[in-house]
């Protein structure tokens, strides 16, 4: 059994690493990427359906795909972002925030845009549309 002294000595050791990575990343706090190191995985049948939707509903209208500024947030490198919103918060345009800035896209809009988007498609998308348009805006990270 280890003492008390080695347990301590181990904690401190961790700590000192994790404080060393930190400050020889060459990174300050708070800067960096804005993208999460998580993959972004994408069902490509669903994201074609959603280009199709995309398409169909005018969502290209506002929202560019090539990461040119629009009336919208541009789709290309959306998800897995960093997104501050006009609330001060900031998110990450995961499945849950792409879905819900869909259906209901005053709830939570990026900062520099006005809360424009209209309709709001929860009632004139299925539940499978909204899916296929995530996963196509989810197709459209890197």
């Amino acid at each position: 059994m280890r003492s008390w002294a080695e347990g301590a000595l181990a904690l401190v050791i961790l700590l000192g690493l994790g404080v060393a990575l930190f400050m020889f990343s060459g990174e300050s706090l708070g800067e960096g990427s804005t993208a999460t190191t998580a993959p972004i995985i994408v069902d490509p049948d669903a994201a074609v359906r959603g280009e199709i939707i995309a398409s169909r509903t005018g969502c290209l209208a506002c929202h560019t795909i090539d990461g040119t500024p629009g009336s919208g947030p541009t789709w290309r490198g959306l998800a897995g972002s960093s997104r501050p919103l006009q609330s001060g918060d900031v998110v990450t345009a995961d499945d849950v925030y792409l879905t819900n800035s869909i259906v209901d896209p005053g709830s939570q809009v990026v900062a520099g845009f006005d809360n424009i988007m209209s309709p709001d498609y929860e009632d004139s998308l299925t539940e499978q549309e909204v899916v296929d348009l995530v996963e196509y805006i989810k197709s459209l990270a890197s």
